[in-house]
């Protein structure tokens, strides 16, 4: 799920701006995009999941680069709010994941049998999650959520006098960034990977707020730190698969290609350590 190397213009800041015009700038930008996410208008409803979860990450982001300018009263409702949002599609995203999981190694495994299992398997999940959920309302419900709080941001923000020099966010973002991956790297837990998932995602969306105009040094930067945090996805999205097929029933899946499946995606998770570990050598404060 690429979040795109080129800046996405409408989300920046301008040179002309002052803090507090582009930010409301951005908020309605963000609004624009959001009322365009109808089910199935445009795409697929897992493309419809895709677009909401990554507004409601990057609405998350600029609530932490206007942190300052707001007391925790103000925010602390917005946040609730977009938790809330994105727990209404958490269901519909694990689902898209072990789905594409589940897709990968059936074009991998030598069986014929354990490839007819396991398509029986991503479809059985797929028909039992429409039969037990609405998820067209539960994405509907997600948007209405993140337009309620980007009105009620862009209310206060208009408001609002004295706002964060960008330059100190970007280095407070990036400083929380280096420190969650010198944490994941120590200790190698997957809770540790996805926090430093988080952060990096959360630096390269403050990135992408202030620098309209990026030169190549800083566009080689946001590039790199693009890279860190889809692959620091990926590497979580294998621990989620994980997790699902080990609450696989025997009879939908034989427990020995449930211990293999693991075994594959435990050294796709040994191999993304390392490339991390890799492209975080190139994104340094200091």
């Amino acid at each position: 799920m690429n979040s795109g190397s080129s800046l996405p213009s409408p989300f920046a800041i301008r040179p002309d701006d002052t803090v507090q015009e582009g930010f409301v700038r951005v908020l309605g930008q963000m609004a624009n995009h959001a009322r365009r996410v109808t089910p199935h208008a445009h795409g697929t409803r897992s493309e419809d999941v895709h677009e909401t979860r990554m507004l409601i990450k990057r609405l998350r982001a600029l609530l932490w680069f206007a942190s300052p300018a707001f007391s925790s009263a103000e925010l602390n409702p917005l946040k609730t709010r977009l938790r809330n949002a994105a727990h209404l599609l958490a269901a519909q995203r694990d689902l898209a994941v072990m789905q594409t999981i589940v897709e990968k190694l059936a074009r991998t495994t030598a069986n014929a049998a354990d490839r007819i299992t396991l398509v029986r398997i991503a479809d059985a999940r797929k028909s039992r999650q429409a039969t037990a959920e609405k998820p067209d309302q539960s994405l509907c419900q997600a948007v209405a959520m993140l337009l309620a709080t980007i009105k009620q941001l862009r209310e206060m923000a208009e408001h609002k006098s004295r706002w964060p020099a960008p330059s100190v966010r970007q280095a407070e973002a990036l400083v929380a960034s280096e420190k969650a991956g010198e944490k994941a790297i120590r200790r190698r837990k997957p809770a540790q990977f996805h926090d430093w998932r988080k952060k990096a995602q959360r630096l390269l969306y403050q990135l992408q707020l202030t620098q309209a105009n990026p030169g190549k040094r800083m566009l080689r930067t946001i590039n790199r730190i693009d890279e860190l945090q889809e692959k620091l996805g990926d590497y979580h999205d294998s621990v989620v698969a994980q997790d699902r097929l080990q609450e696989v029933h025997p009879d939908q899946l034989p427990p020995r290609f449930v211990r293999h499946s693991v075994k594959l995606l435990e050294k796709r998770r040994r191999r993304l350590r390392k490339e991390v570990r890799k492209i975080s050598r190139h994104i340094k404060s200091r």
